[in-house]
């Protein structure tokens, strides 16, 4: 009994997950509201699946990201995310943000540009550089912060 539930429980797992990667696409393509996001989570508190409610509504162009701990996939809320231009082709832009409780963050209409993003939460931290801001559409950009 015990493997017929678990094969089920796999088999409903990744028809949900086929699902999901397909519709993803969609998700983003269909912003037009602006919506509190919710999440679910797994029965063990790790792991689940977080729905980023749109937010990139009537905007030239939109940066989401989801920023999460490395080492248990929790998303960390409050977290500081610092955005500063790294060419020389415009003037100096700096843009600074926190994440919301889902560890979502969005900045919108940033000018045309290669940035350096760095990100920091307690004693976790990232940076990366050549991030491309600007251009018309949205970009995702998950982020998973290793333990300090």
């Amino acid at each position: 009994m015990q493997g017929l539930l678990g094969a089920a429980n796999s088999a409903r797992r990744a028809a949900a997950s086929a699902t999901f990667t397909m519709l993803a696409p969609l998700l983003v393509a269909g912003c037009t509201t602006q919506v509190r996001p919710t999440a679910t989570a797994s029965p063990s508190g790790r792991g689940g699946v977080t729905f980023i409610a749109p937010r990139c509504a009537a905007v030239r162009s939109c940066l989401v990201g989801q920023v999460t701990a490395a080492d248990t996939a929790a998303p960390l809320s409050r977290a500081a995310v610092f955005l500063e231009r790294d060419d020389r082709d415009g003037p100096d832009v700096r843009i600074v943000t926190l994440t919301d409780e889902q560890g979502v963050f969005t900045v919108v209409d940033a000018p045309i540009g290669r940035y350096r993003l760095a990100i920091y939460k307690d004693a976790r931290r990232l940076e990366a550089r050549g991030l491309k801001l600007g251009d018309p559409g949205t970009t995702l950009v998950p982020v998973r912060l290793p333990a300090g």
